[in-house]
């Protein structure tokens, strides 16, 4: 496997064993609780975190998201334009249902990344209004787990 592939891939390891040891114990109510202020709950923040991992396996892989994993992750609500709010998850989203819809997007992000060869690297996929090299990707996935657990961290705070 190409290092830089290698190191994202650890990192996004490192990241979903955070995020899901971090809101295991959390009941529905928890898990859509939107505290004051605030934009996001830790259920849309989840559902969030798997929609750009689809679309980043989408684009790395050069296809649509499968129309399963689409529905899985509610891709289209989940991957808003830049600076536009997350939609509310559904209610009665658990922590089990989340995950599984997190993992579908991440067993399809794992596949795309072991597929990329080098020369891949000098590829590059759109991004907004811009197209961005891969190792963009490379180095964003890992930042953008890592930010929403923080996120996830912060809202905990507010729960009882």
């Amino acid at each position: 496997m190409i290092a830089a592939v290698r190191a994202c891939s650890e990192q996004l390891e490192f990241g979903i064993r955070s995020v899901s040891r971090s809101v295991r114990d959390l009941t529905p109510e928890q898990l859509a609780f939107v505290p004051p202020g605030f934009g996001n709950s830790i259920a849309a923040l989840l559902l969030h975190i798997g929609a750009t991992e689809a679309s980043v396996a989408s684009l790395l892989a050069g296809r649509e998201v499968p129309a399963d994993v689409r529905q899985a992750v509610l891709l289209d609500r989940y991957q808003p334009a830049v600076g536009s709010p997350i939609a509310a998850a559904d209610p009665g989203e658990t922590t089990e249902s989340l995950l599984a819809k997190l993992q579908r997007a991440r067993a399809e992000l794992v596949t795309a990344l072991e597929e990329l060869t080098e020369a891949d690297l000098d590829r590059t996929l759109p991004f907004g209004d811009k197209p961005m090299p891969v190792p963009f990707f490379l180095n964003l996935l890992p930042f953008h787990i890592a930010s929403h657990y923080g996120q996830i961290q912060i809202i905990k705070r507010f729960l009882k």
